[in-house]
């Protein structure tokens, strides 16, 4: 039976003493994705500043691009969310779930074209 019927049915879950509290868990979650939030603008942002520089191409729209641009409005709009309207639980799991799935295709997205389709 899953942790959240449990926590409904008011159920005593004999391993649950050896965690931290839900509430503590859940900052930690939310700090995190504000953490890699951060770090996916800073990635972005230099990456549209100096593409051209490095590699002598202005930037390209490719899947790798929107790929990464979707997941960073999907944790945009989370913690948007959880600031604005409270998000919690099963809300703020599939923003985050599909956050994670949208910088997932970015990257082994890109290395399965690269490595698969094209061959290099």
């Amino acid at each position: 039976m899953g942790l959240e019927k449990r926590l409904h049915r008011r159920l005593p879950d004999p391993e649950a003493a050896a965690l931290p509290p839900l509430l503590t868990l859940e900052r930690f979650l939310f700090r995190l994705v504000a953490v890699g939030f951060l770090l996916l603008t800073v990635t972005l942002v230099s990456g549209m500043l100096f593409t051209e520089q490095l590699f002598g191409k202005p930037l390209q729209l490719t899947h790798k691009s929107v790929f990464s641009v979707l997941g960073w409005l999907t944790f945009g709009a989370l913690l948007f969310g959880r600031w604005r309207y409270g998000w919690r639980g099963r809300v703020a799991l599939r923003w985050i779930i599909a956050g994670t799935v949208f910088v997932f295709l970015a990257y082994l997205g890109y290395k399965f074209v690269l490595e698969v389709i094209l061959g290099r």
